[in-house]
């Protein structure tokens, strides 16, 4: 790296940890009637940060191995090719990792997670944590730098809906009532399918990039976004407006 890509990649981290961390302290202060402790707010964000490279390697191996058995996107049609790279690049990888993570903290932690609103807090920060690690290793030019500070949030929204998903699976247990398993489940499905379908529309967009199609990648794209849009605002303002009711569904 030369010294332009690394000022441009702290620049990039640093935004990172400013803009999320700020949200992710507003949410904190939001929980009744009493914010999180100190290990339990930084953990999950070290743990968040550990994915970045343990998620890249994997789904680079996991390419390799498919393509010494003969699968590989380069053989198949650009449109299923875009799904197929997002999800072992990113979507896929990332989410089962940043999911194991907040299992880990779960562990470690024991008990000390307490409601649906924690489980959220606890999402968010593995996806803080993430999002700075992810933005200096990969937000190594300006326009790379200007894509991506817009939708910065988007690890935290995904991993605030695992959060969710977890807590309320945990609450369900608790009390004897709803789906526990489908909870679990639905915790690491949406977000691996939101996630594979926005980078499948931006950075693997293949339609535009082997085939030059700007319809097809032009609607995959924008649908791409338009989620990814809708997303951060419904989640975040969700969270939000309905901390104190969240932190009543006590899971413990």
């Amino acid at each position: 790296m030369d010294v332009k890509t690394i000022i441009i990649s702290i620049i990039a981290s640093l935004l990172a940890l400013s803009l999320c961390g700020f949200l992710y302290l507003r949410m904190i202060k939001r929980e009744v009637p009493a914010p999180i402790g100190r290990l339990q707010a930084i953990l999950p964000v070290i743990l968040g940060g550990i994915c970045v490279p343990i998620s890249g390697a994997s789904g680079i191996g996991l390419l390799h191995a498919f393509k010494i058995i003969g699968v590989t996107g380069d053989a198949m049609p650009a449109f299923p090719a875009a799904f197929y790279t997002a999800f072992f690049m990113a979507g896929g990888v990332e989410e089962l990792f940043k999911f194991i993570a907040i299992i880990i903290t779960m562990i470690v932690l024991k008990n000390k997670v307490s409601n649906v609103y924690e489980y959220i807090l606890l999402g968010a920060a593995v996806g803080f944590g993430f999002t700075v690690v992810e933005d200096f290793t990969y937000g190594d030019s300006l326009i790379v730098l200007l894509i991506r500070t817009p939708l910065m949030f988007t690890h935290m929204s995904l991993n605030m809906i695992m959060g969710e998903f977890i807590g309320r699976a945990k609450y369900n247990k608790q009390n004897g009532e709803g789906r526990t398993a489908l909870c679990w489940a639905l915790g690491l499905v949406i977000p691996m399918a939101l996630h594979t379908l926005y980078d499948a529309g931006t950075i693997f967009n293949f339609p535009v990039i082997k085939n030059d199609d700007f319809v097809t990648g032009g609607i995959l794209g924008g649908a791409a976004v338009l989620t990814n849009i809708v997303l951060l605002i419904r989640v975040l303002v969700r969270a939000w407006k309905n901390a104190e009711k969240f932190s009543c569904l006590r899971t413990e």
